[in-house]
């Protein structure tokens, strides 16, 4: 059986800047079968890209250090076998073929005081893997040969670069968030107990929201309807792609059978509604852009890298906006969930659908008509979106 490694690159944020070692403290691996999930916690914050390559004639999903300053080992679990740490190098010996399926890199929260990398494995094709390898090896003799460069060389990585950090835009191009007011017109959503609709109280929260980000200065925010009015799902999306978002959310409030169920929830993109994209993206010519003089051999491989990252950044918001959520108010147990929501199918946005609280529960419905719950609400989400644009920042800084 050919063993398989899988090897994460890794730029530990501006850490070549200082003098202190940004060090992994902990790595820890879950699994049972197939999907096998990796966590990393470092000290500092960092960028990483996953790379699947052919070496020394085994083949191995590879993550390169730039700082890591000493060696560790360890036993696996799922489809990772072990894993070992040496200066500069993290490996994980896996028993299959597998790919990074999903990559968050997380900010310490509440007790969690470490930076984290996640990573969701799972199983491919003996085919597409030799297909990655082939791209991502060349690109892991680069960036060895530039990581090792910036070591020596530390003042070369400030040439022409400045960094900035505070929240305003100062006049620079803004993100553009959409959000979606779900329901309107002929579809009133669900019904709170005591009166009022999903519509209206969905409505009520985007325009809200809508106005901190404005005073924020580093957005530019469009609704998907601004009145009580039905937009079709797949004109939801389409808007979004044609103004550009980099973030789309959809603003919803749930129902259940019983009323003592309450609490916010947030869903991404399942796997069952992943198989839907491709078809839908055909029938509402939502294209992913190339560059100009893309070989046409490559438009489907790197299509499938933008839809990946689109994935990953819709996590990475989802999981983001969960514990600033938690301050506004209470949440579900497993709170990041998984769907096939349509408004959640365009390629190339990543994006959330918000479920703020269930109407069926009474004390739910009364903090979301309520002006003092409706703001803690927006401004848990607003205080997420800063957080994740923050990372996109600092991601785009450091490479």
């Amino acid at each position: 059986m050919p063993r398989f490694l899988l090897i994460l690159l890794i730029l530990l944020g501006f850490g070549w800047l200082v003098p202190a070692a940004a060090d992994v403290t902990q790595v820890r691996i879950v699994g049972d079968g197939a999907p096998t999930r990796i966590t990393i916690w470092t000290d500092v914050a960092e960028t990483a890209d996953g790379l699947v390559t052919e070496l020394h004639g085994e083949r191995k999903v590879v993550l390169l250090l730039a700082r890591n300053g000493y060696s560790a080992a360890g036993e696996g679990a799922g489809g990772v076998e072990g894993w070992s740490l040496e200066p500069g190098r993290l490996e994980f010996s896996l028993d299959r073929p597998m790919a990074v399926t999903r990559m968050l890199r997380l900010p310490p929260t509440g007790k969690e005081r470490a930076y984290r990398v996640i990573l969701d494995l799972d199983t491919i094709s003996p085919a597409r893997y030799t297909i990655a390898a082939r791209r991502d090896t060349r690109k892991l003799a680069g960036l060895e040969t530039q990581y090792a460069e910036a070591r020596a060389d530390p003042l070369k990585q400030l040439a022409g670069a400045t960094v900035t950090s505070g929240r305003k835009s100062g006049g620079g191009r803004r993100h553009v968030v959409v959000i979606d007011p779900g329901h309107g017109g002929k579809d009133p959503g669900a019904m709170a107990l005591a009166g009022g609709k999903e519509k209206d109280i969905t409505l009520k929260a985007a325009l809200a929201l809508k106005g901190v980000l404005d005073a924020d200065g580093r957005y530019e925010v469009r609704l998907t309807r601004d009145s009580d009015v039905y937009v079709e799902h797949e004109d939801r999306v389409t808007l979004a792609r044609n103004w550009g978002a980099e973030l789309f959310i959809s603003l919803h409030a749930d129902a259940a059978g019983s009323t003592s169920v309450s609490g916010a929830s947030v869903y991404t993109i399942s796997a069952r509604g992943e198989t839907r994209i491709d078809r839908e993206a055909t029938k509402n010519d939502w294209k992913i852009v190339m560059e100009d003089g893309t070989p046409d051999r490559l438009n489907g491989l790197l299509e499938d890298l933008v839809k990946r990252e689109t994935r990953t950044r819709s996590a990475e918001f989802a999981e983001l906006l969960l514990p600033e959520l938690s301050k506004a108010g209470p949440v579900l147990r497993n709170t990041h969930r998984n769907a096939g929501f349509y408004v959640l199918l365009a390629p190339d946005v990543p994006a959330v659908l918000l479920e703020l609280g269930f109407l069926t529960n009474e004390a739910d419905a009364k903090r979301l008509q309520s002006e003092k719950g409706r703001k803690a609400s927006v401004k848990a989400i607003a205080a997420a979106i800063d957080d994740y644009f923050d990372q996109q920042a600092l991601r785009l800084a450091s490479n």
